[in-house]
């Protein structure tokens, strides 16, 4: 019987260990990767907030009605174009500003508090009317094909009537002339682009992704369970003293400890590359595809912040078991010495 009992210990013991380490893994991932402030911690380490140009001109370029109101040179521009142009736009603080609004319209998203993922454009239409949005319009007009004679007949005929100036790379002499004017189309412009741009929508009817996302967490938050479960008959198997508890309860903890410290250092670069490949693979249903690549590079740098946790949580349960480990022998060498 009590053979059997032991077997039964082991076999629970190593089930304790398995699961505590995916509960560790699922839990913290839960607990963190929904959270605004991570990622706002992520986008300063990582630099993420100076790709922000490179995510608005590819909302532009994605959605022809974020474009249709435009002159319709500026509906045809490319994606360095508008890069080039909203990172002239904009200055770092702005670049923070929207990319804190949009971490929040997404975990509002996500959280079940709204029903679509927006990136607000007003700290752009309030800098296109100021020097900066003059100097952004000459980036553009610098990624265009030189005027012709024709144009820049054109141009200064459109400059004294006040009409709107051709769409090309115009000489130096010009600039002074077309800064009030360039300047006058900015303001007008910005009266006219949309206030918001919408990214994801989840419209009446649809199947919403977020269900499974959901029903996942839920999951995740209940998976401590299991281990707990797997501890519990593991007790009632095998613990019948101090002594017995402490080493039964103690291997079983400086295992997963040690594994799971483990798995946050050197796993994070394996996970990180394998939700970067799902992410690109499946986010399409959800991403417009040039926000794909995007996204899983931010999920692969969460990755690390997501097991910086685990290591630490991993050193506490190694600790612990171990002392609890080596009290159990302390008190099994003391029961020999006082029954010799």
């Amino acid at each position: 019987m009590e053979s059997i009992k032991k077997v039964l210990a082991v076999f629970f013991s190593i089930a304790f260990v398995v699961t505590a380490i995916f509960a560790l893994v699922f839990f913290n991932f839960e607990r963190r990767a929904f959270k605004t402030e991570i990622y706002q911690q992520v986008f300063a380490s990582e630099d993420f907030y100076n790709r922000i140009p490179s995510v608005l001109a590819n909302a532009m370029i994605s959605s022809p009605a974020n474009v249709q109101d435009l002159p319709l040179a500026m509906q045809g521009m490319s994606t360095q174009a508008w890069e080039g142009f909203f990172r002239t736009l904009l200055p770092q603080d702005t670049l923070k500003l929207i990319g804190d609004d949009v971490l929040h319209s997404t975990f509002d998203y996500l959280n079940m508090q709204s029903n679509s993922v927006i990136i607000s454009l007003l700290p752009i239409k309030a800098n296109m009317g100021t020097e900066s949005g003059v100097q952004a319009v000459f980036t553009l007009l610098q990624t265009q094909p030189a005027c012709t004679l024709e144009q820049i007949a054109q141009m200064t005929f459109n400059l004294l009537n006040g009409h709107e100036i051709a769409f090309c790379n115009p000489p130096e002499q010009l600039a002074p002339l077309l800064t009030p004017v360039i300047q006058a189309q900015m303001q007008t412009a910005a009266l006219i682009i949309p206030s918001e741009v919408t990214l994801i929508s989840v419209e009446s009817g649809q199947t919403d992704p977020r269900e499974r996302i959901q029903n996942a967490r839920t999951l995740m938050k209940l998976s401590p369970l299991v281990p707990l479960a797997f501890l519990l008959l593991l007790t009632l198997t095998i613990v019948n003293s101090l002594q017995s508890w402490l080493l039964w309860w103690g291997a079983p903890f400086a295992s997963t400890g040690i594994i799971a410290s483990l798995v946050a250092v050197t796993g994070a670069p394996v996970i990180g590359v394998i939700l970067k490949r799902v992410i690109i693979q499946r986010a399409s249903s959800i991403l417009p595809s040039s926000f794909s690549e995007y996204a899983s590079d931010l999920a692969s740098a969460m990755i690390g912040a997501i097991m910086r946790p685990i290591f630490w949580e991993g050193l506490l349960l190694f600790f612990m078991g171990s002392g609890m480990v080596l009290i159990s022998i302390y008190l099994g060498r003391r029961a020999q010495n006082k029954r010799s």
